[in-house]
Protein backbone atom coordinates (compact mmCIF):
# COMPACT_ATOMS: atom_id res chain seq x y z
CA UNK A 1 0.00 0.00 0.00
CA UNK A 2 1.71 3.07 -0.97
CA UNK A 3 -0.35 5.13 1.58
CA UNK A 4 -3.52 7.49 2.04
CA UNK A 5 -3.86 11.05 0.87
CA UNK A 6 -6.29 13.90 1.89
CA UNK A 7 -5.60 14.61 -1.68
CA UNK A 8 -4.28 12.50 -4.81
CA UNK A 9 -3.43 14.67 -8.34
CA UNK A 10 -3.18 12.52 -11.13
CA UNK A 11 -0.66 14.42 -13.67
CA UNK A 12 2.82 16.14 -13.12
CA UNK A 13 2.79 18.79 -15.91
CA UNK A 14 2.52 22.34 -15.35
CA UNK A 15 -1.54 22.82 -14.42
CA UNK A 16 -1.57 19.41 -11.90
CA UNK A 17 1.86 20.85 -10.05
CA UNK A 18 -0.17 24.05 -9.69
CA UNK A 19 -3.15 22.60 -8.21
CA UNK A 20 -0.52 21.02 -6.06
CA UNK A 21 0.84 24.11 -4.88
CA UNK A 22 -2.24 25.72 -4.05
CA UNK A 23 -3.50 23.10 -2.27
CA UNK A 24 -0.76 22.53 0.09
CA UNK A 25 0.05 26.31 0.67
CA UNK A 26 -4.04 26.74 1.38
CA UNK A 27 -4.57 23.54 3.45
CA UNK A 28 -2.50 21.64 5.86
CA UNK A 29 -3.41 18.53 3.72
CA UNK A 30 -1.13 15.09 2.98
CA UNK A 31 -1.11 15.59 -1.37
CA UNK A 32 0.62 14.09 -3.71
CA UNK A 33 1.10 13.91 -7.61
CA UNK A 34 1.18 10.75 -9.65
CA UNK A 35 3.22 11.10 -13.10
CA UNK A 36 3.96 8.48 -15.14
CA UNK A 37 6.68 10.32 -16.46
CA UNK A 38 10.47 10.39 -14.68
CA UNK A 39 10.14 13.93 -13.68
CA UNK A 40 7.41 16.63 -14.11
CA UNK A 41 6.46 18.79 -17.12
CA UNK A 42 8.37 16.16 -19.51
CA UNK A 43 5.29 16.02 -21.80
CA UNK A 44 2.98 19.19 -22.80
CA UNK A 45 4.01 21.31 -20.20
CA UNK A 46 7.99 21.04 -21.48
CA UNK A 47 7.29 20.54 -25.15
CA UNK A 48 5.38 24.26 -26.47
CA UNK A 49 7.17 26.79 -27.87
CA UNK A 50 7.62 28.91 -24.50
CA UNK A 51 5.45 31.50 -25.37
CA UNK A 52 3.68 33.69 -22.29
CA UNK A 53 0.73 34.33 -24.66
CA UNK A 54 -1.62 37.78 -24.11
CA UNK A 55 -4.82 36.65 -24.61
CA UNK A 56 -6.26 39.71 -27.13
CA UNK A 57 -7.27 36.76 -29.40
CA UNK A 58 -9.50 34.79 -26.96
CA UNK A 59 -13.29 35.58 -27.04
CA UNK A 60 -14.27 37.40 -24.15
CA UNK A 61 -17.87 35.70 -24.40
CA UNK A 62 -16.89 31.59 -24.47
CA UNK A 63 -13.54 32.15 -22.96
CA UNK A 64 -13.45 34.17 -20.06
CA UNK A 65 -11.59 32.36 -17.38
CA UNK A 66 -9.02 31.17 -20.06
CA UNK A 67 -8.26 35.03 -21.19
CA UNK A 68 -8.29 36.07 -17.21
CA UNK A 69 -6.25 33.43 -16.45
CA UNK A 70 -3.67 34.47 -18.90
CA UNK A 71 -3.71 37.96 -17.77
CA UNK A 72 -3.09 37.50 -14.34
CA UNK A 73 -0.51 35.16 -14.83
CA UNK A 74 1.58 36.40 -16.85
CA UNK A 75 3.04 38.93 -13.85
CA UNK A 76 3.06 35.91 -11.46
CA UNK A 77 5.51 33.80 -13.76
CA UNK A 78 7.13 37.53 -14.75
CA UNK A 79 8.25 36.97 -10.97
CA UNK A 80 8.90 33.88 -10.25
CA UNK A 81 11.53 34.29 -13.32
CA UNK A 82 13.17 37.14 -11.71
CA UNK A 83 13.48 35.03 -7.95
CA UNK A 84 14.53 32.14 -9.40
CA UNK A 85 17.09 33.49 -12.07
CA UNK A 86 14.93 31.58 -14.97
CA UNK A 87 14.68 32.38 -18.60
CA UNK A 88 12.35 35.87 -19.48
CA UNK A 89 12.69 37.39 -22.98
CA UNK A 90 10.10 40.27 -24.07
CA UNK A 91 9.99 39.76 -27.51
CA UNK A 92 6.65 39.90 -28.39
CA UNK A 93 4.38 39.56 -30.85
CA UNK A 94 2.61 40.12 -34.47
CA UNK A 95 -0.23 38.56 -35.59
CA UNK A 96 -0.56 39.31 -39.38
CA UNK A 97 -3.13 39.49 -41.71
CA UNK A 98 -2.68 38.80 -45.48
CA UNK A 99 -5.90 39.56 -46.70
CA UNK A 100 -9.21 41.67 -46.33
CA UNK A 101 -11.21 39.17 -44.10
CA UNK A 102 -8.16 38.31 -41.65
CA UNK A 103 -7.91 42.51 -41.44
CA UNK A 104 -11.28 42.46 -39.76
CA UNK A 105 -10.53 39.98 -37.31
CA UNK A 106 -7.52 41.99 -35.81
CA UNK A 107 -10.14 44.96 -35.68
CA UNK A 108 -11.91 42.92 -33.53
CA UNK A 109 -8.62 41.47 -31.61
CA UNK A 110 -8.13 44.51 -30.60
CA UNK A 111 -12.02 45.05 -29.04
CA UNK A 112 -11.31 41.59 -27.28
CA UNK A 113 -8.17 42.73 -26.38
CA UNK A 114 -9.67 45.59 -24.03
CA UNK A 115 -12.53 43.18 -23.09
CA UNK A 116 -10.16 40.93 -21.69
CA UNK A 117 -8.41 43.51 -19.32
CA UNK A 118 -5.26 44.36 -21.31
CA UNK A 119 -3.44 47.78 -20.51
CA UNK A 120 -3.99 50.79 -22.93
CA UNK A 121 -1.48 50.62 -25.32
CA UNK A 122 -0.38 47.34 -24.88
CA UNK A 123 -1.97 46.33 -28.55
CA UNK A 124 -1.73 48.32 -31.47
CA UNK A 125 -2.99 48.10 -35.22
CA UNK A 126 -0.30 48.53 -37.95
CA UNK A 127 -0.44 49.06 -41.83
CA UNK A 128 1.71 47.05 -43.88
CA UNK A 129 4.36 49.60 -44.56
CA UNK A 130 5.23 50.07 -40.56
CA UNK A 131 5.57 46.55 -39.83
CA UNK A 132 7.76 46.41 -42.53
CA UNK A 133 9.45 49.42 -41.02
CA UNK A 134 9.16 47.33 -37.69
CA UNK A 135 10.65 43.86 -39.13
CA UNK A 136 11.66 44.07 -42.40
CA UNK A 137 11.33 40.52 -44.03
CA UNK A 138 7.66 40.70 -42.67
CA UNK A 139 5.18 41.37 -45.10
CA UNK A 140 1.16 41.73 -44.56
CA UNK A 141 -1.77 43.61 -44.99
CA UNK A 142 -1.79 44.57 -41.54
CA UNK A 143 -0.55 43.95 -37.99
CA UNK A 144 -1.62 43.51 -34.35
CA UNK A 145 0.99 43.86 -32.63
CA UNK A 146 1.24 42.95 -29.29
CA UNK A 147 3.98 44.35 -26.44
CA UNK A 148 3.62 42.24 -23.78
CA UNK A 149 4.03 38.29 -25.33
CA UNK A 150 7.17 37.08 -23.52
CA UNK A 151 8.63 33.92 -23.92
CA UNK A 152 10.11 31.57 -20.79
CA UNK A 153 11.18 27.89 -20.80
CA UNK A 154 7.58 26.57 -18.53
CA UNK A 155 9.68 23.19 -17.58
CA UNK A 156 12.03 25.02 -15.76
CA UNK A 157 9.12 27.21 -14.44
CA UNK A 158 7.12 23.65 -13.90
CA UNK A 159 10.42 22.80 -11.69
CA UNK A 160 10.48 25.41 -9.73
CA UNK A 161 6.36 25.05 -8.10
CA UNK A 162 6.96 21.82 -7.92
CA UNK A 163 9.75 22.47 -5.35
CA UNK A 164 7.92 24.58 -3.47
CA UNK A 165 4.78 22.30 -3.83
CA UNK A 166 7.39 20.14 -2.17
CA UNK A 167 8.51 22.51 0.63
CA UNK A 168 4.72 22.61 1.31
CA UNK A 169 4.64 18.42 1.91
CA UNK A 170 3.35 17.22 -1.26
CA UNK A 171 4.89 14.64 -2.09
CA UNK A 172 5.83 13.75 -6.01
CA UNK A 173 5.26 9.98 -7.19
CA UNK A 174 6.89 10.04 -10.87
CA UNK A 175 7.31 7.36 -12.56
CA UNK A 176 4.12 5.72 -11.74
CA UNK A 177 0.92 5.15 -14.13
CA UNK A 178 -1.99 5.66 -12.79
CA UNK A 179 -5.36 3.66 -12.45
CA UNK A 180 -8.04 5.14 -11.28
CA UNK A 181 -10.45 2.57 -9.50
CA UNK A 182 -13.35 4.76 -10.91
CA UNK A 183 -15.33 4.07 -7.39
CA UNK A 184 -15.62 5.28 -3.94
CA UNK A 185 -13.98 3.18 -0.89
CA UNK A 186 -14.90 3.24 2.64
CA UNK A 187 -15.10 6.58 4.21
CA UNK A 188 -15.47 8.52 0.69
CA UNK A 189 -12.01 7.42 -0.77
CA UNK A 190 -10.91 6.73 -4.11
CA UNK A 191 -8.37 4.14 -4.84
CA UNK A 192 -5.97 4.70 -7.46
CA UNK A 193 -3.39 1.52 -8.73
CA UNK A 194 0.38 2.60 -9.76
CA UNK A 195 2.44 0.58 -11.81
CA UNK A 196 6.00 1.46 -12.37
CA UNK A 197 5.85 3.21 -15.92
CA UNK A 198 8.42 0.67 -17.58
CA UNK A 199 6.61 -2.07 -16.32
CA UNK A 200 3.17 -0.53 -18.02
CA UNK A 201 -0.12 -0.47 -16.18
CA UNK A 202 -2.01 -2.62 -13.87
CA UNK A 203 -0.65 -4.08 -10.73
CA UNK A 204 1.89 -2.29 -8.68
CA UNK A 205 0.50 -0.47 -5.62
CA UNK A 206 -2.22 1.18 -4.70
CA UNK A 207 -3.17 4.33 -2.64
CA UNK A 208 -6.28 5.40 -1.53
CA UNK A 209 -7.56 9.19 -1.43
CA UNK A 210 -10.13 11.42 -0.36
CA UNK A 211 -10.23 13.56 -3.12
CA UNK A 212 -8.70 13.15 -6.63
CA UNK A 213 -7.86 15.68 -9.02
CA UNK A 214 -7.74 14.68 -12.49
CA UNK A 215 -5.07 16.61 -14.71
CA UNK A 216 -3.92 14.36 -16.53
CA UNK A 217 -3.98 16.17 -20.31
CA UNK A 218 -3.76 14.28 -22.87
CA UNK A 219 -5.35 11.17 -20.92
CA UNK A 220 -7.64 13.71 -19.24
CA UNK A 221 -10.86 12.54 -20.70
CA UNK A 222 -10.11 8.80 -19.96
CA UNK A 223 -9.33 9.32 -16.88
CA UNK A 224 -12.18 10.94 -16.47
CA UNK A 225 -14.44 8.61 -18.05
CA UNK A 226 -13.25 6.01 -15.50
CA UNK A 227 -15.32 8.37 -13.15
CA UNK A 228 -18.52 7.35 -15.37
CA UNK A 229 -17.71 11.01 -16.67
CA UNK A 230 -17.99 12.98 -20.19
CA UNK A 231 -20.05 10.13 -21.52
CA UNK A 232 -20.76 10.65 -25.14
CA UNK A 233 -17.32 12.61 -25.74
CA UNK A 234 -14.27 11.99 -27.43
CA UNK A 235 -10.20 12.96 -27.74
CA UNK A 236 -8.48 13.14 -30.87
CA UNK A 237 -4.46 13.63 -30.19
CA UNK A 238 -2.81 15.91 -32.64
CA UNK A 239 1.46 15.96 -32.97
CA UNK A 240 2.53 19.70 -33.44
CA UNK A 241 5.87 19.60 -35.56
CA UNK A 242 8.32 22.34 -36.10
CA UNK A 243 11.84 23.15 -37.46
CA UNK A 244 14.44 25.06 -35.99
CA UNK A 245 16.99 27.75 -37.93
CA UNK A 246 20.10 27.57 -38.25
CA UNK A 247 22.25 30.23 -36.38
CA UNK A 248 22.83 31.98 -39.34
CA UNK A 249 19.35 33.03 -40.11
CA UNK A 250 17.94 32.91 -36.59
CA UNK A 251 17.45 36.72 -36.87
CA UNK A 252 16.21 37.49 -39.94
CA UNK A 253 12.59 38.13 -37.70
CA UNK A 254 13.42 39.67 -34.22
CA UNK A 255 9.73 39.11 -32.64
CA UNK A 256 6.78 36.37 -32.84
CA UNK A 257 5.02 36.41 -35.94
CA UNK A 258 1.35 34.65 -35.81
CA UNK A 259 -0.98 34.54 -38.48
CA UNK A 260 -4.88 34.66 -38.48
CA UNK A 261 -6.54 31.34 -38.50
CA UNK A 262 -7.81 29.91 -42.02
CA UNK A 263 -10.20 27.67 -40.69
CA UNK A 264 -11.36 29.44 -37.31
CA UNK A 265 -14.08 26.72 -36.97
CA UNK A 266 -10.99 24.37 -35.67
CA UNK A 267 -8.60 24.33 -32.16
CA UNK A 268 -5.44 25.22 -33.98
CA UNK A 269 -2.82 28.01 -35.15
CA UNK A 270 -1.68 28.43 -38.82
CA UNK A 271 2.01 27.92 -38.75
CA UNK A 272 4.24 30.74 -37.31
CA UNK A 273 7.66 32.17 -36.34
CA UNK A 274 8.26 31.45 -33.01
CA UNK A 275 11.60 33.17 -31.10
CA UNK A 276 12.49 31.30 -28.24
CA UNK A 277 13.79 32.20 -25.15
CA UNK A 278 17.54 30.80 -25.52
CA UNK A 279 17.79 32.93 -28.91
CA UNK A 280 16.77 29.73 -31.12
CA UNK A 281 13.94 30.71 -34.01
CA UNK A 282 11.75 27.88 -34.94
CA UNK A 283 8.35 27.75 -37.71
CA UNK A 284 5.73 25.06 -37.18
CA UNK A 285 3.36 24.01 -35.89
CA UNK A 286 1.11 21.51 -38.02
CA UNK A 287 -1.91 19.93 -36.55
CA UNK A 288 -0.87 15.64 -37.35
CA UNK A 289 -3.33 13.25 -36.59
CA UNK A 290 -1.91 10.64 -33.87
CA UNK A 291 -3.34 7.93 -31.73
CA UNK A 292 -1.74 8.73 -28.29
CA UNK A 293 -0.70 10.94 -26.09
CA UNK A 294 2.95 10.64 -26.02
CA UNK A 295 3.26 10.17 -30.25
CA UNK A 296 6.00 12.73 -30.50
CA UNK A 297 7.57 10.26 -33.15
CA UNK A 298 6.10 7.97 -35.26
CA UNK A 299 2.88 6.86 -34.21
CA UNK A 300 1.99 4.48 -31.37
CA UNK A 301 4.26 6.01 -28.78
CA UNK A 302 5.54 4.05 -25.87
CA UNK A 303 2.16 2.24 -25.77
CA UNK A 304 1.35 0.65 -29.56
CA UNK A 305 -1.53 -1.77 -27.55
CA UNK A 306 -3.05 1.47 -25.86
CA UNK A 307 -2.62 3.50 -28.81
CA UNK A 308 -4.72 0.62 -31.13
CA UNK A 309 -7.47 0.45 -28.62
CA UNK A 310 -7.81 4.75 -28.50
CA UNK A 311 -7.99 4.93 -32.24
CA UNK A 312 -10.58 1.94 -32.10
CA UNK A 313 -12.30 4.04 -29.24
CA UNK A 314 -12.14 7.31 -31.67
CA UNK A 315 -13.75 5.39 -34.32
CA UNK A 316 -16.50 3.77 -32.58
CA UNK A 317 -17.48 7.64 -30.86
CA UNK A 318 -20.86 9.03 -33.01
CA UNK A 319 -18.75 12.61 -32.34
CA UNK A 320 -15.85 11.62 -34.22
CA UNK A 321 -17.35 9.65 -37.06
CA UNK A 322 -19.62 12.69 -37.86
CA UNK A 323 -16.01 14.93 -37.65
CA UNK A 324 -14.32 12.54 -40.32
CA UNK A 325 -17.62 12.92 -42.41
CA UNK A 326 -17.01 16.92 -42.96
CA UNK A 327 -14.66 17.70 -46.31
CA UNK A 328 -13.71 20.80 -44.17
CA UNK A 329 -11.69 18.96 -41.83
CA UNK A 330 -10.47 16.15 -44.19
CA UNK A 331 -8.72 19.38 -46.37
CA UNK A 332 -7.48 20.43 -43.04
CA UNK A 333 -5.77 17.00 -41.99
CA UNK A 334 -4.26 16.33 -45.70
CA UNK A 335 -2.91 19.78 -45.98
CA UNK A 336 -1.11 18.87 -42.02
CA UNK A 337 -0.11 15.56 -43.32
CA UNK A 338 1.99 17.17 -46.12
CA UNK A 339 3.58 19.43 -44.04
CA UNK A 340 4.57 16.80 -41.45
CA UNK A 341 6.33 14.84 -44.66
CA UNK A 342 7.80 18.26 -46.62
CA UNK A 343 9.65 20.49 -44.81
CA UNK A 344 9.08 22.81 -47.91
CA UNK A 345 5.64 22.36 -47.36
CA UNK A 346 5.66 23.64 -43.79
CA UNK A 347 7.81 26.76 -44.93
CA UNK A 348 6.14 27.91 -47.88
CA UNK A 349 2.71 28.30 -45.05
CA UNK A 350 5.00 30.78 -43.61
CA UNK A 351 6.54 32.40 -46.85
CA UNK A 352 2.91 34.13 -47.17
CA UNK A 353 3.80 36.41 -44.75
CA UNK A 354 7.71 35.95 -44.53
CA UNK A 355 8.71 35.69 -47.98
CA UNK A 356 12.79 35.53 -47.34
CA UNK A 357 12.36 31.98 -45.95
CA UNK A 358 13.83 29.24 -47.93
CA UNK A 359 13.97 25.45 -46.67
CA UNK A 360 17.58 25.08 -46.81
CA UNK A 361 17.41 27.88 -43.49
CA UNK A 362 15.71 25.77 -41.62
CA UNK A 363 18.57 23.15 -40.45
CA UNK A 364 17.04 20.60 -37.49
CA UNK A 365 13.35 18.79 -36.69
CA UNK A 366 12.41 21.06 -33.24
CA UNK A 367 10.38 19.92 -30.53
CA UNK A 368 7.09 18.43 -31.31
CA UNK A 369 4.28 18.40 -28.62
CA UNK A 370 0.87 17.02 -28.62
CA UNK A 371 -2.47 18.53 -28.44
CA UNK A 372 -5.33 16.58 -27.63
CA UNK A 373 -8.95 18.40 -28.23
CA UNK A 374 -12.30 17.35 -27.04
CA UNK A 375 -14.79 16.28 -29.20
CA UNK A 376 -18.81 16.53 -28.29
CA UNK A 377 -21.22 14.05 -29.56
CA UNK A 378 -22.36 16.31 -32.30
CA UNK A 379 -19.17 16.22 -33.68
CA UNK A 380 -17.95 19.21 -33.10
CA UNK A 381 -14.59 20.40 -31.15
CA UNK A 382 -15.41 21.44 -27.38
CA UNK A 383 -14.34 25.16 -27.26
CA UNK A 384 -13.74 25.66 -23.59
CA UNK A 385 -12.61 23.60 -20.48
CA UNK A 386 -14.80 21.03 -19.09
CA UNK A 387 -14.50 21.15 -15.62
CA UNK A 388 -16.27 18.14 -14.02
CA UNK A 389 -17.06 16.76 -10.57
CA UNK A 390 -18.01 13.61 -9.35
CA UNK A 391 -17.77 11.65 -5.99
CA UNK A 392 -15.08 12.67 -4.00
CA UNK A 393 -13.63 14.03 -7.70
CA UNK A 394 -12.81 16.87 -9.68
CA UNK A 395 -11.99 16.82 -13.24
CA UNK A 396 -9.78 19.60 -15.53
CA UNK A 397 -10.55 18.11 -19.21
CA UNK A 398 -9.51 20.09 -22.48
CA UNK A 399 -7.07 22.52 -20.73
CA UNK A 400 -6.01 23.50 -23.78
CA UNK A 401 -3.54 26.43 -25.38
CA UNK A 402 -2.84 28.88 -23.66
CA UNK A 403 -2.49 26.96 -20.58
CA UNK A 404 0.65 26.75 -19.67
CA UNK A 405 0.50 30.44 -19.73
CA UNK A 406 -2.69 31.12 -17.89
CA UNK A 407 -1.56 27.20 -15.27
CA UNK A 408 -0.86 29.61 -12.08
CA UNK A 409 -4.28 32.35 -11.81
CA UNK A 410 -6.56 29.22 -13.32
CA UNK A 411 -5.24 26.35 -11.19
CA UNK A 412 -5.85 28.59 -8.04
CA UNK A 413 -9.66 29.20 -9.59
CA UNK A 414 -10.13 25.22 -9.85
CA UNK A 415 -9.00 24.83 -6.31
CA UNK A 416 -11.55 27.92 -5.41
CA UNK A 417 -14.32 26.15 -7.03
CA UNK A 418 -13.25 22.72 -5.45
CA UNK A 419 -13.82 24.85 -2.27
CA UNK A 420 -16.90 26.24 -3.49
CA UNK A 421 -18.41 22.40 -4.07
CA UNK A 422 -17.14 21.24 -0.65
CA UNK A 423 -14.29 18.80 -1.77
CA UNK A 424 -12.00 20.35 0.15
CA UNK A 425 -14.00 20.35 3.45
CA UNK A 426 -11.78 17.23 4.82
CA UNK A 427 -8.86 19.23 5.36
CA UNK A 428 -7.67 22.07 7.73
CA UNK A 429 -6.80 25.51 6.28
CA UNK A 430 -3.63 27.16 6.50
CA UNK A 431 -3.43 30.42 8.86
CA UNK A 432 -0.56 32.11 6.73
CA UNK A 433 0.37 29.56 4.14
CA UNK A 434 2.93 27.12 3.60
CA UNK A 435 6.81 27.38 3.88
CA UNK A 436 7.14 27.16 0.33
CA UNK A 437 5.78 30.46 -0.88
CA UNK A 438 6.51 31.82 -4.11
CA UNK A 439 7.06 35.34 -4.49
CA UNK A 440 4.29 37.30 -6.53
CA UNK A 441 1.80 34.51 -6.31
CA UNK A 442 -1.15 35.62 -4.03
CA UNK A 443 -4.10 32.93 -3.68
CA UNK A 444 -7.03 35.50 -3.57
CA UNK A 445 -5.65 37.21 -6.42
CA UNK A 446 -4.80 33.99 -9.07
CA UNK A 447 -8.34 32.66 -7.82
CA UNK A 448 -10.29 36.27 -8.87
CA UNK A 449 -8.38 36.44 -12.19
CA UNK A 450 -9.86 32.99 -13.00
CA UNK A 451 -13.31 33.63 -11.94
Amino acid sequence: MAGRYDVAIIGGGVLGTAVSYWISEQYEADVCVVEQEPDVAVRTSGRNTGVVHSPFYLDPDRKAVLARSALVSRGMWKSLCRARGLPWSEVGTLEVATDERQAAVLERYVKWAARNGMPDGSVELLDGAAVSRLEPAVRCRSALRCMLDASTDYAALTRAVRDAAAANGVRFLTGRAAEPAGRGRGGGEQEICTAARAGGGGGGESLRARLVVNCAGGDSLAVARRFGLAGGHAELHFRGEYWTAGAAHAGIVGTNVYSVARRPEFPFLDPHWIRRADGRAEIGPNAVPVPAPDSYEGLAGRRPAAAAAAALRALSSRGIRRLLASPSFISLVSGELLSSVSKSAMVARVRRFIPPLRPSFFTARGTSGIRTPVVSPDGAFVPDVMELDGPSSFHIVNYNSPGATGAPAYSAHAVGRMRRLGLLDHVQGRGRGGPGRLPGWDFENAAAGGQ
